[in-house]
């Protein structure tokens, strides 16, 4: 049996940071919490490099986008990365969500400050081995996503048995009948895969499914790592 003493998202969007914190199964923050991944692969480049600030454009600086303004006080400042991020500044309004830090400034210093203590917990969990569940959700029929192949997802995986002391969880979340509530479509010793039979994001209508997967999973809240203990 896993005792897990860590769950931690990697994305792809922030739904699931968003179940993991209503689950009580988030206990400390990390990089991946509000990050949007226009591909999967970048969570791998990221563990490998980090955030670097030379590839960074903050929506705060970009000027003569009457839009801008009208975004920025419905939704609030977005953070975008010259290597991962397609925006079309024509279609600004469209390309918003899908901003590499849809909900942090890092030309903030609290922000910035705010990533690089998330950076050092991860490397906390990997010199220390500590046992951890690692999980993906996606929903394919939230916005334009799509699908994520299977292919990236056992690269994702192999990158982290390679370097961490975990497992993954993936969670694809898609309506396609009335059969089942959830079934399970890959299990091993590094990967879960799971399709939940719901297309929706909402928490409350994935509540009791979630919960049956994280009691699958063997997660024990109470075995579970504090904020104050990611401090060894």
């Amino acid at each position: 049996m896993d005792d897990y003493k860590c769950v931690l998202s990697i994305g792809i969007r922030c739904f699931t940071e968003i179940f993991l914190k209503k689950l009580n199964l988030k206990k400390f923050s990390g990089p991946f919490d509000a990050m949007y991944s226009s591909s999967i692969l970048n969570v791998i480049d990221i563990l490998e490099n980090k955030i670097d600030k030379q590839d960074l454009i903050y929506t705060e600086n970009i000027k003569n986008i009457p839009q801008i303004d009208v975004l920025h006080k419905l939704h609030g400042y977005r953070t975008i990365n010259r290597k991962y991020d397609n925006i079309d500044y024509n279609k600004i309004v469209n390309t918003w969500h899908k901003s590499f830090l849809p909900h942090h400034n890092l030309n903030k210093k609290d922000d910035w400050e705010h990533f690089e203590r998330c950076f050092n917990r991860l490397e906390i969990i990997k010199k220390n081995k500590i046992r951890t569940l690692f999980c993906l959700f996606f929903h394919p029929k939230y916005s334009d996503d799509g699908d994520v192949s299977f292919k990236d997802i056992q690269r994702v995986s192999n990158y982290l048995k390679e370097h961490y002391n975990c497992h993954l969880l993936i969670c694809r979340f898609l309506y396609i009948n009335n059969d089942f509530k959830w079934k399970k479509i890959i299990s091993n010793e590094e990967l879960t895969f799971i399709h939940v039979n719901n297309s929706s994001w909402e928490f409350e209508l994935n509540k009791d499914v979630l919960n049956e997967i994280f009691s699958f999973m063997n997660v024990n809240e109470y075995n579970l790592l504090k904020y104050e203990d990611m401090k060894i």
